[in-house]
């Protein structure tokens, strides 16, 4: 891909009518490798770039006339010092069809000035006209789908390095399901599901929300061990569901630090994990990204306000979608957790791998969930994970 971007930035190769041909035999390159049906505009949000929510398999007729663009603004300056007078002034025919092109594809206004250099400001506004064309067309449950799978973090694991000794692998299965919820794209045959009855449909939601799913519990458990083992290596001594945090009180929150967190207060925390999908929650899902990550803190605030109140802990509710987006006080505690990791490990990129991680996890719930519906008490999901 590198060289081929090499070869878009500096040829007309937006003027051939085999870019088509090489989109058709990337697209069904990456159906096949991935199990997942990529027709229509499956494809077409597949070739997005992760941070507009799709899979970041370019497309070559998308990205080629911004690429050319990019290249030829770069190298505007030095033509106008080789060139002859005569010359500067005269139009430039490719300029002015690759300009066209670039409009074609649904953007508007060129970046100007030192912007102009970057081929990411020529591609953000066809990959914004792209997404919202998507958008328009889509029913509610994908209008949420989609603002969920763009919000920032939710596609974290797609860019995670795969490695099975580190635990940052996922299998074929659960690669399949991510995609596939991803994309809104079929999973499964319809049939009832074996743990309520309710009928499943092709998509396979159900089980993302059916209170019966064994991979929600799954799901749980595997996230707060990723937030237990960050905190031990960011030297906090951690408890997992510890009882008796306050006198004459039941609450126990998944995990609470022994060491004294900030401004010598202990910090706890309780992880859920909202569907997005969820009949409840598309009534704002479809209108805001992380809507029901939201709805879900503040729940899990009131819950546990006694902590907050006693003046002895800090609470942090960690609500992170099924397709995704994290509510902001997740995103806070890992933020403070990940500077934390890199003051200990002395690597910059903590941060990126602690979400990579919790990201990984949620998948691996969310494959369990989709499973779980048609396989009653399933272990193959997420078991070489939650070993490592």
């Amino acid at each position: 891909m590198p060289k081929l971007n090499y070869l878009l930035r500096t040829s007309l190769a937006f003027l051939s009518p085999h870019c088509l041909e090489l989109d058709a035999v990337m697209k069904d390159l990456l159906s096949v490798t991935l199990n997942v049906s990529l027709e229509g505009d499956l494809g077409v949000q597949a070739s997005l770039p992760v941070r507009h929510g799709g899979l970041g398999v370019r497309s070559v007729v998308a990205v080629a006339p911004s690429a050319f663009l990019a290249s030829s603004a770069a190298a505007s300056a030095l033509l106008e010092r080789l060139l002859p007078a005569t010359c500067r002034s005269l139009p430039d025919p490719v300029w002015v069809e690759t300009l066209s092109t670039w409009h074609r594809l649904g953007a508007s206004s060129p970046p100007q000035g030192a912007d102009a250099y970057r081929q990411r400001s020529w591609d953000d506004p066809v990959c914004k006209a792209t997404f919202n064309r998507l958008f328009q067309l889509a029913d509610r449950p994908s209008q949420a789908r989609l603002l969920a799978v763009s919000a920032p973090d939710s596609g974290s694991w797609i860019q995670t390095l795969p490695c099975r000794n580190l635990g940052l692998h996922l299998s074929d299965r659960e690669v399949r399901v991510a995609v596939g919820l991803r994309l809104g794209a079929p999973l499964v045959t319809p049939h009832p599901c074996v743990n309520c009855g309710t009928l499943v449909d092709r998509l396979g939601l159900h089980g993302l929300s059916c209170k019966s799913s064994s991979g929600r519990l799954r799901r749980h458990a595997q996230v707060n061990e990723v937030l237990a083992r960050s905190f031990r290596a960011a030297e906090i001594e951690v408890e997992l569901e510890p009882r008796h945090l306050l006198h004459n009180s039941e609450l126990r929150p998944d995990g609470a630090t022994r060491d004294r967190w900030s401004r010598g207060k202990a910090l706890a925390w309780d992880f859920t994990c909202p569907d997005t999908l969820a009949a409840s929650h598309l009534s704002v899902t479809s209108i805001k990204a992380g809507a029901a990550a939201a709805k879900a803190e503040a729940q899990k605030k009131l819950k546990y306000a006694p902590l907050s109140n006693s003046g002895d802990f800090l609470f942090y509710p960690v609500a992170i979608e099924t397709l995704g987006p994290w509510g902001d006080s997740a995103s806070e505690l890992c933020r403070e957790l990940g500077a934390k990791l890199a003051r200990v490990s002395g690597d910059a990129r903590s941060l990126t791998f602690l979400k990579q991680r919790v990201s990984l996890a949620v998948q691996r719930g969310n494959a369990a969930s989709v499973v779980s519906s048609y396989r009653s008490g399933d272990q193959s999901v997420g078991l070489a994970a939650a070993s490592q």
